[in-house]
């Protein structure tokens, strides 16, 4: 996986440099240098490391094993001071407040819609006082389209999955009620051995997107179309961004009174 992240030939983990560094771009523009960032899902820190060179103070969480040792070896090389935490964001909470917020390429959907609205919450706790929350993620339609796609399968040299050759197996699901699509994966290697993948996502319309941050009390700034912010031929009209805003009131807790008494 860490490979397809690093790659430049093309979009499907992470972005490739140039447009990743057109992204960054965008992001400076919204913050004074100094800004403290969170980012949510950071993968190889390939955002983190950009924003970090431009004096930014960044913090990135990730599940992967892989994604955050890479970051961090790269971080030093750089000498870099970047906070990478190996870490389930569900079970994450900082220790100091951030400026901005970022969760890019889809992050927000990969959860469930309670997740998702616990981690909105919970997001809007981290900001100080009119900081900014940039999520970029599917549009409804993508998300149904991906569920409803029919069963394929592939010969892969090489893949998501696997590093060496092997038959790749895709099934698809789609749950109108719940509003989620799942695939499932089946990557089955030169030797027969079969190892088996799966992934979800949670659509939402605008319209719900719009009351996901208006609950936790974010306000909408911009929805930066894609001469500010470019998702990448490969994802035109599948992914777009929204820039919302923390309300400037202060708050009367810390994060760690409110750690200390449970809040979500």
């Amino acid at each position: 996986m860490l490979e397809n992240h690093l790659s430049q030939d093309h979009d499907w983990a992470s972005r490739r440099q140039i447009v990743i560094e057109q992204q960054v771009g965008w992001i400076a523009r919204q913050l004074l240098v100094g800004a403290r960032i969170l980012d949510i899902g950071c993968g190889p820190g390939l955002y983190t490391h950009l924003l970090a060179e431009r004096g930014y103070c960044c913090t990135g969480v990730d599940f992967s094993p892989a994604s955050i040792e890479w970051a961090r070896q790269q971080a030093q090389t750089a000498g870099l001071s970047i906070d990478y935490i190996r870490q389930d964001i569900r079970t994450y909470w900082p220790e100091t407040q951030f400026e901005f917020i970022m969760m890019t390429f889809g992050e927000l959907n990969v959860f469930s819609a309670t997740d998702a609205q616990t981690l909105i919450s919970r997001c809007a706790r981290w900001l100080v006082p009119g900081g900014r929350l940039f999520v970029e993620v599917h549009t409804f339609d993508e998300v149904k389209r991906q569920g409803m796609a029919p069963a394929s399968w592939q010969r892969c040299p090489h893949g998501l999955f696997l590093a060496a050759s092997h038959l790749l197996l895709t099934e698809n699901a789609w749950d109108e009620e719940t509003q989620t699509s799942s695939t499932q994966f089946w990557a089955i290697d030169e030797n027969g051995r079969i190892s088996r993948f799966g992934s979800q996502m949670t659509a939402w319309r605008d319209d719900e997107y719009a009351s996901l941050l208006g609950n936790a009390g974010f306000k909408i700034l911009s929805h930066p179309d894609s001469s500010e912010w470019p998702v990448s031929e490969t994802f035109e009209g599948k992914l777009f961004a929204l820039l919302a805003e923390k309300s400037k009131s202060p708050e009367g807790r810390s994060l760690n009174t409110q750690l200390k008494k449970g809040v979500n």
